[in-house]
């Protein structure tokens, strides 16, 4: 990417992505496979943001790189078009949701359940993370308390 990018505040805009994922700046170096030094340089716009990592936040995260760009149109592109259903992150996330039922006094009732599982699902596809990984989320903790 040229520095001649007139609109400057892309950098901002690189910002309001980490912020909108609850990432530390060194967690989003990390899922962009920079230094945490050179991702700092970015969001301070010290530092043009390489096509590369404007690919990488498209790929993983589903940023629209016009918008990071420009600020036209939406930050994030829609999810039916971005993501394809993972099957290797489908069947790890149904394990974990497997082993959090047999630490619990009940089974989940089938909606907590299917909302766990998609909640999980998503946070493994915009995080790269895996499901073991995001259990101290607090809307998990919230799924898998019991019913009153």
């Amino acid at each position: 990417m040229s520095s001649a990018v007139d609109s400057a505040d892309y950098h901002q805009r690189l910002a309001h992505v980490r912020e909108y994922l609850e990432l530390s700046q060194e967690k989003m170096a990390g899922r962009l496979g920079t230094s945490l030094r050179a991702y700092a340089n970015y969001e301070r716009g010290e530092r043009a943001i390489p096509i590369d990592v404007v690919r990488i936040l498209y790929e993983k995260c589903a940023v629209d790189p016009v918008w990071l760009l420009t600020g036209e149109g939406s930050m994030l592109l829609d999810r039916d078009v971005r993501f394809r259903l993972d099957q290797r992150t489908l069947e790890a996330v149904t394990e974990t949701v497997e082993r959090i039922e047999k630490r619990l006094d009940s089974p989940l009732a089938t909606k907590k359940k299917a909302r766990l599982i998609g909640l999980l699902y998503e946070q493994c596809q915009l995080l790269g993370e895996d499901a073991d990984d995001i259990l101290g989320d607090a809307r998990v903790d919230r799924l898998t308390r019991p019913s009153r």
